[in-house]
């Protein structure tokens, strides 16, 4: 099967599973993704001679971690978000730990690891990176949906959210899947369960005073434009550090 195919089958299977997900997230929500991961992993390494794992999960991690505690500490500074408290639950911090690595090593493991390195193969890496971030986008669009998006919001999350794709993409390209994995895990993690910028469970407890075109609202910042400076800078300095990474 040629990688271009083999590409396009696991994304219209994952497209397949995000819809039986969906319907069943609310009633099954950890079994259900569970499913998902192990049937995107069999298929994967049916299909792939190898996947570039890399040995250092560090440089992704830092990235993740500076990305966005710097989104959340200019929303601080200029009082967007204020923390009203902070409340340690351990079972749902274990709880959504494990839940972000599962989501961070099941899309990094398939659009990295898989669509983007089969695309770059084919076609090249900078068409592989442009593509493989629009597919990464594009299959986040129900959950924008769900999130009760504008059409504002709803473009500058598909927006970032490509953006961010492409800046896995750099690090994927120079470290492996081991650091993509790892920034995915520390945007999300802090993001969702730490900074509870989404506005739903997580450590702290906090209020915004922010409009949702800056913040993002209920989706977080990455339907935000504040989000959307600071990842589309955070990009160009990648591109500019690793500019082996586009040849």
């Amino acid at each position: 099967m040629r990688p271009l195919t083999n590409s396009l089958v696991l994304y219209l299977l994952m497209l397949g599973l995000l819809s039986v997900n969906l319907t069943l997230v609310t009633v099954f929500p950890a079994s259900a993704y569970i499913v998902y991961i192990i049937v995107i992993f069999a298929v994967i390494f049916y299909f792939s001679k190898s996947l570039f794992w890399g040995k250092k999960p560090v440089p992704g991690l830092s990235y993740g971690i500076a990305l966005i505690g710097i989104i959340f500490f200019i929303e601080i500074i200029a009082g967007l978000v204020r923390i009203e408290s902070i409340n340690f639950n351990p079972v749902l911090f274990f709880s959504f730990f494990i839940l972000q690595i599962l989501v961070a090593v099941g899309e990094e493991v398939s659009f990295r690891g898989n669509i983007l390195q089969n695309i770059a193969d084919e076609a090249g890496i900078k068409t592989g990176i442009i593509l493989s971030s629009i597919m990464f986008s594009a299959i986040h669009i129900p959950s924008f949906i769900y999130a009760g998006l504008d059409i504002q919001r709803l473009m500058i999350a598909f927006t970032v959210i490509g953006l961010l794709g492409a800046i896995a993409s750099i690090i994927y390209l120079n470290y492996g899947l081991v650091s993509a994995i790892t920034f995915h895990f520390a945007w999300n993690f802090l993001q969702y369960n730490i900074f509870n910028l989404n506005r739903g469970q997580g450590i702290m407890k906090t209020s915004f005073t922010g409009t949702n075109i800056l913040t993002g609202g209920n989706f977080g910042p990455e339907a935000g434009v504040l989000g959307l400076i600071i990842v589309m800078l955070a990009l160009i300095v990648l591109i500019k550090k690793y500019p082996q990474s586009l040849n």
